[in-house]
């Protein structure tokens, strides 16, 4: 709401918004934003941001208004008071930096307006504490829940005196147990005093590189009161909203009877990967007779990497392709078919998959390919099943962990039909796709020949993946099944 109060000039304050996901609902570092919120509600609390310029601090105190809820009656809810101070920045440039802001009410005449500001608003820039100070003090005497973010704290103090600052600093901490407001102060970098020492709450959000990528992190230092198990947490501010990225321990959820996933069909000249983010981040999608190698750093987990093969390999499959899987030394055989057959169906996993084993003692399934351990056997009994899967789509897959196979074949491998397999793959336009976690010969010899390269890892425990080539940004990975299959879903750091 921008109010035109006399004498102290207009304000800002939030409107009412719908609450998207329950809090309780989150975990790990994207409950550090419920946390936070869990801190607000204890009325009287004041938290600090702080943060160079450009690392996110204006959006976060934005959302933490966003966010916050009023007291229950009955059946409703009756709206907070948000107040939103500016020493800075103009409601028209938050309007444009922040267009979920999309409606404006002017308490004084009733005008309201989606998307543009009333005529007569001007900016609010504080000169004198004065003006701060008497809003301070009457929303402190007030009986209505509120929340007020000061941004930022420095330019508030910028022209006034040390008494100025002193009964500002008085007027924000003072009365915790009689207020039902709580108080942001957004630090750019300047001189807080001994602000960090005095206030209940502190986070720092800090901007670093990653091979050129942004890497954004939030830091909380402390929230008076309040267990934080998880004290960082990786965030992009993409659309202009705050998102932290997910962290939770990434579990397969696919239900025993799954339903068939939303295939999304190939273009003339590109595969889809079975996740439209992911199309997206790789420009489009792979393209037909090409390569990738999906780089994977020691902390990503099995699961991982495993559903979100098995997201392209069903897409593949289930568009009337075929595929060769030599899975992780960590799964069998027996699991990677069970787990693609719940979103492929069984017929259509036995006419077109093979999986490699190199148990032997295992009874023979259709889609089950047995390898001897012998380079020499095993190149022999591979080619028949591309041989065999090609009679039935030229469009085919071949999905191969690199560390398997030096585990079985040794470091030194040479396979000195790789060449010909990747003739193979282009001439009928289908796709290779490697995995290796480890620097091994077989993986320096794939990536001289990858038209894709993409990594995998863990930061402060959320799953990133971006591209080396093609060059992306940083996206933070998540997994949902809401629809009884896994879909991957992006966030990109922005």
């Amino acid at each position: 709401m921008i109010t035109e109060g006399n004498p102290f000039g207009p304000e800002l304050e939030v409107p009412d918004v719908e609450i998207g996901t329950p809090l309780s609902d989150q975990s790990g570092s994207a409950d550090l934003l419920g946390l936070i919120m869990k801190f607000l509600e204890s009325t009287g609390n004041v938290l600090l941001i702080q943060g160079p310029p450009g690392t996110g601090k204006t959006t976060l105190a934005l959302e933490l208004l966003r966010r916050m809820e009023g007291p229950r009656i009955g059946s409703r809810t009756v709206p907070p008071n948000r107040l939103y101070i500016s020493s800075r920045v103009s409601p028209p440039r938050l309007r444009k930096h922040f267009p979920w802001l999309n409606e404006v009410v002017d308490s004084i005449s009733g005008r309201s307006a989606k998307g543009n500001v009333p005529e007569g608003v001007n900016d609010f820039r504080v000169s004198q504490a004065d003006s701060i100070l008497s809003k301070v003090l009457n929303m402190k005497h007030s009986s209505q829940r509120s929340l007020i973010v000061i941004d930022s704290w420095e330019g508030a103090l910028r022209n006034t005196t040390e008494e100025g600052r002193r009964m500002l600093e008085s007027a924000i901490l003072s009365e915790p147990e009689e207020s039902k407001v709580s108080v942001v102060l957004v630090n750019e970098g300047g001189q807080t005093g001994d602000m960090s020492h005095l206030v209940d709450g502190v986070v720092n959000l800090s901007l670093s590189q990653l091979g050129g990528r942004r890497v954004r992190t939030l830091s909380v230092n402390k929230l008076r009161g309040l267990r934080v198990e998880t004290s960082q947490g990786l965030f992009s501010l993409d659309k202009g909203r705050f998102t932290f990225l997910s962290d939770s321990e990434i579990l397969d959820a696919t239900p025993t009877r799954a339903k068939m996933p939303e295939s999304i069909a190939p273009s003339a000249t590109s595969f889809s990967t079975g996740s439209s983010d992911l199309d997206k981040m790789l420009k489009g999608g792979i393209r037909k007779g090409s390569s990738l190698l999906l780089d994977l750093n020691n902390t990503v987990s099995p699961v991982e990497v495993r559903l979100l093969l098995r997201i392209i390999i069903a897409n593949f499959v289930n568009q009337g392709g075929t595929s060769i899987i030599v899975p992780t030394s960590t799964i069998s055989s027996e699991n990677v078919a069970e787990a693609l057959g719940r979103c492929v169906g069984q017929k259509a996993l036995e006419e077109r998959v093979r999986i490699a084993e190199f148990n032997q003692t295992l009874r023979p399934r259709k889609w089950r390919l047995l390898l001897k351990g012998s380079l020499e056997d095993d190149a022999l009994l591979f080619g028949a099943s591309w041989k065999e899967l090609t009679s039935v789509s030229s469009s085919i897959v071949l999905a191969s962990d690199f560390d398997k196979i030096v585990q079985v074949y040794g470091e030194e491998l040479f396979l000195p039909g790789l060449a010909d397999i990747g003739a193979s793959i282009r001439d009928s336009a289908a796709l290779s796709i490697g995995l290796a976690s480890r620097p091994t010969k077989l993986r320096e010899d794939f990536l001289r020949i990858a038209d894709y390269h993409v990594k995998m890892q863990n930061i402060n425990g959320s799953l990133i993946i971006y591209g080396i080539k093609p060059f992306t940004n940083i996206h933070g990975v998540s997994f949902s099944f809401e629809k009884g299959f896994p879909a991957l879903r992006l966030t990109e750091v922005v």
